[in-house]
């Protein structure tokens, strides 16, 4: 890809951020018709999507309103070369989606609920979420949580889950939008950080920041499940890329620390952790390794006296269960179960379950470590991070849902593989088919099986090809990436 991009003109520039507003002003009107009636009668609202309580017009609605967008976003990636946009037009453009988004009511999850719920515990009940559900505090709040669990979160939510908590004491909304608005301004800061990563490299690559810049921030993924359905996974990134910048400026220790805490957000940001550990080791940066691992043991010790006094406590944030969902091991237990059944065996589910556990949880171990072995550079270290998270959704994760590949969107921006990159952006799609097939179609309808099976299909074979596909031709190029350069190697090279 060329260093410089011929801007789009002023007013194709404008019509399109038109067009990408009003497809996120008609989403935020199908959320609030979907989510505003029962959040209004003082209860949960059903998946939109995934629920037999949906409205099928508003499903459909919700499917041809990301089709358009997602049509628009891709073809904005697709002609970049020849119409790409300004740093201050990709700005301009997004303020309405963003807002649009902002004020859209979740409605796909109903786990911002959740999130309020256990913040409740800690603030207004003053127990530990670690170690108590929601069931045992009977209050007002109660019609609106579903799950009866303890927190499967890390400690740096619990923070941002308090603050709704108390929120919540006024009302159900106000503890939504607080959320919401947090989300939205760490969305915001991994934008800023994406770009001065690629703007600090630019010299040295090919790849536009501003092109960067666009395909996360402005992902219809990632503003509709980090704004308008309002998860956390945007701290989990936040992290992320704040390691990796602290790398780029040889912050070694601080980037060690800042990589923990995206662990401590959810559990895969471990990878996160794990893969800058094996960095630092591989550039013999002891001093800033130990730093780290100081800091970091210094961290776990405060909130093991604090949040874990128990095992069961720590174990809180695996969130283990022998469920499958929307995975690709969902089809393949099921397939053993019925040729089992029809072969008159007696196939026990749990059994299966833990054969598939032992058998992936291996392969996908082995693959992190030939991985890890191969990691030499710090652009070596955004794309093989790409890899193990994509092994991990699709390859390894028993349950999935389309808000855990915006783990995968900041690598996308900054990585160097031009196939790897476009990878992640049809799984940001094609992820999307778990919202896209109305849950009638999927559990009651004539050949429902055929059409359950097909979503999960979707969702998951398209990606595994292209990553696939992107793998085999990096190969070769990674044998060559041995060394890099002492202020941190070029982080990024051509596009798309």
């Amino acid at each position: 890809m060329k260093k410089n991009f011929p801007a789009m003109t002023s007013g194709s520039s404008w019509l399109y951020g038109l067009l990408v507003a009003a497809g996120y002003l008609a989403l935020a009107l199908i959320h609030w018709r979907h989510s505003w009636a029962p959040l209004s009668q003082g209860y949960a609202f059903p998946d939109l999507g995934a629920s037999p309580k949906s409205n099928l017009l508003l499903e459909c609605g919700q499917t041809i309103s990301l089709f358009f967008l997602f049509a628009l976003y891709l073809l904005a990636l697709i002609n970049w070369e020849r119409r790409g946009f300004s740093v201050r037009e990709i700005i301009a453009m997004g303020v309405l989606p963003g807002l649009f988004s902002f004020s859209a009511l979740p409605a796909n999850s109903t786990d911002i609920l959740a999130y309020t719920a256990l913040g409740r515990i800690a603030s207004v009940h003053g127990a530990n979420p670690y170690l108590h559900t929601y069931s045992e505090f009977a209050d007002s709040f109660s019609p609106f949580v579903e799950w009866d669990i303890t927190m499967p979160y890390g400690p740096v939510t619990l923070l941002v889950f308090i603050v709704a908590g108390w929120v919540s004491v006024y009302g159900v909304l106000g503890a939504v939008f607080t959320l919401k608005l947090i989300w939205l301004a760490t969305h915001c800061a991994n934008c800023f950080l994406i770009y001065r990563i690629l703007q600090s490299r630019r010299s040295d690559t090919a790849l536009d920041p501003a092109f960067g810049l666009f395909l996360y921030g402005l992902s219809p993924l990632a503003l509709l499940e980090l704004v308008a359905n309002g998860h956390n996974d945007g701290l989990l990134i936040f992290f992320g890329l704040s390691a990796v910048y602290a790398l780029q400026r040889r912050r070694h220790g601080v980037a060690l620390w800042l990589a923990l805490l995206s662990a401590l957000v959810k559990l895969p940001g471990v990878f996160i952790l794990a893969s800058v550990a094996v960095y630092l080791m591989w550039r013999r940066e002891w001093r800033g390794l130990k730093l780290g691992l100081l800091g970091c043991a210094l961290s776990l010790l405060i909130l093991k006296v604090t949040l874990f006094p128990t095992a069961e406590s720590l174990l809180s944030m695996a969130n283990t269960g022998s469920h499958t969902q929307n995975s690709l091991h969902h089809l393949l237990i099921g397939a053993v179960l019925e040729i089992g059944g029809r072969l008159g065996m007696a196939i026990q589910y749990e059994k299966i379950y833990l054969l598939d556990r032992r058998l992936f949880s291996t392969l996908f171990i082995g693959f992190c470590l030939w991985r890890w072995s191969r990691l030499r550079s710090l652009s070596g270290l955004t794309r093989e991070l790409a890899y193990i998270f994509l092994a991990l959704l699709i390859g390894h994760a028993a349950w999935f849902f389309p808000w855990y590949v915006v783990w995968l969107l900041p690598f996308a921006a900054l990585t160097d593989s031009a196939r790897l990159r476009w990878a992640i952006i049809v799984f940001s799609y094609t992820a999307l088919a778990l919202y896209a097939f109305p849950d009638f179609i999927v559990t009651e309808a004539p050949g429902h099986r055929m059409w359950a099976t097909l979503r999960i299909a979707v969702a998951h074979i398209p990606p595994l090809v292209l990553m696939v596909r992107a793998f085999r031709s990096d190969t070769e190029r990674d044998r060559g990436e041995s060394k890099d350069e002492a202020s941190g190697g070029d982080l990024m090279k051509p596009g798309l």
